[in-house]
């Protein structure tokens, strides 16, 4: 048997997964590299923030 993947897997293969903090609340959680670049909204306190500059390292 072939091995076979979801469609779009390669175009996701090259994600990683990146941690941040929420600066309002303090909960950290992941994102995929390819959400820096965009607003993320908080699960815990619904706060709204720009990922990139809340990473953790």
């Amino acid at each position: 048997m072939a091995d076979q993947h979801c469609p779009g897997f390669e175009s996701n293969k090259t994600l990683s997964e990146v941690k941040v903090k929420c600066p309002e609340c303090g909960k950290e959680w992941a994102v995929f590299s390819d959400e820096l670049e965009k607003k993320v909204k908080c699960s815990a306190c619904k706060a709204s923030f720009d990922a990139k500059t809340c990473k953790v390292n």
